[in-house]
Formats: structure tokens, C-alpha cells, sequence
């Protein structure tokens, strides 16, 4: 049995996509601003927190947000909020190495309706996903790469 795979590789679709479904705890998420950031950063502090959940039947969704946050106090705490965190659902198809998700419902309107690109591998328990250069849903008006961490659920 392998213990590291790429999504799309033939031998894999025969294996069985099993090992990609399932409950994954973030572990790591790092984004560049392009034209703002000159490395990547971390995108909710050091010690983000976040779940993604993949089905079988290819229905997803993720929530990703620092880890320090607290409850707001009043409406321009609570609208802040919504930069320290990122979610949405919908469905997702494989294309060789990358699964495609059709954004059904979004934290931010300007993702809702719109196919989000995302490349991955699993290796074990361990799961990378990487954001290709696209309009940033956390910096309007911006385009952000990013690379995620996940670590399998038990």
C-alpha cells in the first residue's frame, strides 16, 4: 500500500479515493498577497484553526480562522471578524491533480457561483493543498497564492 498519492494519477483511481474523504484538521495556512507580500505569511496567525471535510459523493466544505479569536463586543468587532476567517461549501470534481469545488455558499459573495482551483497531494495522514494565483477572497482587488496543511482526523 502507498502512503503518499496525488489526486488524478490513474493508479490511484483504481486504488480507491478513500483515503482523500474524510474530516482534516488545518494545521499550517500560508498565503502571499501578489504585489504586497514578498514571502508568504501565515494567513491566520501561527496557530490557525480550521476543518476541511471531503465526501465521497464530492460535496465539501471548510472553515479556516485564527485561533485567537474572541467574541466581539460590539457591530465594528463583529463586522472585523470576517477578516480573520474564511468558509464555504459546494461541490467539487478531480481533474488530474487538482479538485475543482463550484462554491454553493461563501462567507465572502464574491466566491459564491465561482469554480475554486486547488491542487493536492496526500501523504499518510497528511494533507497539502495549494492555491494557485487567483482573485483574492481575503484581500479585495488582490490576487493571493497560498498552501495549506491538514492533518487526517481520527
Amino acid at each position: 500500500m502507498r502512503d503518499s498519492i496525488t489526486i488524478g494519477d490513474s493508479e490511484i483511481r483504481n486504488q480507491g479515493l478513500n483515503q482523500l474523504y474524510g474530516s482534516w484538521r488545518l494545521i499550517s495556512a500560508k498565503v502571499q498577497i501578489i504585489g504586497v507580500d514578498a514571502e508568504p505569511r501565515d494567513l491566520f496567525g501561527p496557530e490557525p484553526l480550521g476543518r476541511l471535510i471531503l465526501t465521497a459523493d464530492h460535496h465539501m466544505i471548510v472553515f479556516l480562522s485564527a485561533g485567537s479569536r474572541k467574541p466581539p463586543t460590539n457591530e465594528a468587532e463583529a463586522a472585523a471578524m470576517m477578516s480573520t476567517m474564511l468558509a464555504y461549501t459546494g461541490k467539487y470534481r478531480l481533474e488530474g491533480d487538482k479538485f475543482i469545488t463550484t462554491v454553493d455558499g461563501s462567507w465572502n459573495e464574491a466566491t459564491r457561483g465561482r469554480d475554486l482551483i486547488r491542487a493536492f497531494k496526500v501523504e499518510g495522514d497528511k494533507l497539502t493543498v495549494h492555491v494557485p494565483e487567483q482573485p483574492s477572497g481575503v484581500a479585495p482587488g488582490k490576487a493571493n497564492t497560498g498552501d495549506l496543511i491538514f492533518e487526517r482526523e481520527r
